[in-house]
């Protein structure tokens, strides 16, 4: 291999501007595929991954019946665990428009976050359930409104008297007359189910169950009788629905309580994801096969011209082997440089990934290291950039001397 060696060195004080600009291209084809082709995969993953993570409701159970009986619904076989929110105007946060509908439903329990709906917390920590004056963010309200971990929220509550006169859904234009708390925000949390849905809302604050421990007249009115509805885990998921549908009808005495079918809102976010990863992973394959035919351009011309300066090596006793080991070492080591910056791109890229809905889902935002795509990657580059080189190399010494090769 020694003259191989040797005319290497020579070649590449020769030709050096010209390996650095393959090396170039190779690097940009190559991490514009694995970006993509990462990115797919993330996205297509982020919502299985977050329900992984996160404990989700399977059903949202609306009877809105002051003074509902969740103890009976809870004792269910079906029911792996419940968590009750309160329906009825809670609060008013003082930073925002009156117009808004940023602040997310009080927690009427501490089972949220707990053993249902266990948020991933991107930022900060989760609320203590035990204190009225922390509440979490979605990633969604940070960017719409300016606010997050650290900074400071007023909750403007309405006496237990005002609350029993205000309509559901409707504050009247009335101004809060009860407690202010002076909250923080001290998590960004995502979860499947509220906070950011998959619809780009400008996003969410939820408070601390411990506002509703410490107020409850002032959001169920002094006469108690706020509406609370409940989110459900069901034993089986999606399949329990049929059975506790029926075991609800059974505690309660009634066949119109609407459910909410969150295991069916999760389906159709993967149906999302997944046909927008499926595009992606068709643009990572396009851009491949477009950077063989064009790249692969290039190393041909490389290696054509590197057999026709070998020629006269040839005369002196440089096999054809060697010939076109010669031919091909330039592009292979351009190729090896060219996937280790494609690589670091990838990496470097795969911050801003997931695109799309998946983002709305990913439990990890960040740098991703998706070490089956990248070196997958880092090592077919250069063998497919040394097979084509060798090639090249290999029909421009047979159009040379046929019968030598």
């Amino acid at each position: 291999m020694t003259p191989v060696a040797s005319w290497f060195r020579l070649d590449l004080r020769r030709r050096w501007r010209s390996l650095l600009v393959l090396a170039l291209l190779i690097a940009f084809a190559a991490g514009t595929v694995m970006t993509a082709v990462a990115g797919a995969r993330r996205g297509g993953s982020a919502v299985e991954r977050l329900l992984a993570q996160t404990l989700p409701a399977t059903v949202y159970a609306l009877p809105n019946q002051p003074g509902f009986d969740w103890d009976a619904v809870r004792a269910l076989p079906e029911v792996e665990a419940l968590s009750t929110f309160v329906l009825t105007t809670g609060y008013v946060i003082e930073e925002l428009p009156r117009d808004q509908e940023a602040g997310g439903f009080p927690f009427a329990d501490d089972e949220v976050m707990r053993t249902i709906e266990r948020g991933v917390v991107l930022d900060g920590r989760l609320p203590d359930p035990n204190r009225a004056d922390e509440v979490v963010i979605s990633p969604a309200f940070e960017d719409t409104y300016g606010l997050g971990v650290g900074d400071a929220v007023t909750l403007r509550l309405y006496a237990p008297e005002t609350q029993d006169a205000l309509a559901l859904y409707d504050d009247s234009g009335i101004e809060p007359d009860g407690p202010t708390i002076n909250a923080r925000i001290v998590g960004v949390v995502r979860t499947p189910s509220f906070i950011d849905p998959l619809e780009d809302s400008g996003g969410g604050l939820a408070p601390s169950p411990g506002l509703f421990a410490h107020y409850a007249p002032n959001l169920l009115g002094a006469s108690g009788q706020g509406i609370v509805n409940a989110m459900v885990r069901l034993r089986g998921g999606e399949a329990a629905m049929a059975d506790f549908k029926a075991g609800l009808e059974e505690v309660s005495g009634r066949r119109d309580i609407d459910l909410v079918n969150l295991a069916a809102f999760a389906r159709h976010a993967r149906d999302v994801t997944g046909f927008e990863a499926d595009a992606l992973l068709a643009f990572g394959l396009a851009a491949g096969v477009a950077a063989v035919f064009l790249v692969g351009q290039s190393i041909a011309r490389y290696s054509a011209s590197t057999v026709a300066d070998l020629q006269i090596l040839r005369a002196i006793g440089l096999t054809p082997h060697q010939s076109r080991w010669a031919a091909a070492i330039g592009p292979t080591l351009a190729a090896v440089v060219g996937s280790a910056l494609g690589v670091t791109g990838a990496l470097v890229a795969s911050g801003s990934f997931p695109i799309g809905s998946a983002s709305h889902f990913e439990p990890a935002p960040g740098l991703d290291l998706d070490l089956p795509v990248l070196v997958v990657g880092a090592i077919a580059v250069p063998v497919l950039v040394a097979a084509g080189a060798v090639g090249a190399a290999w029909f421009a010494l047979r159009s040379a001397r046929p019968g030598l090769t």
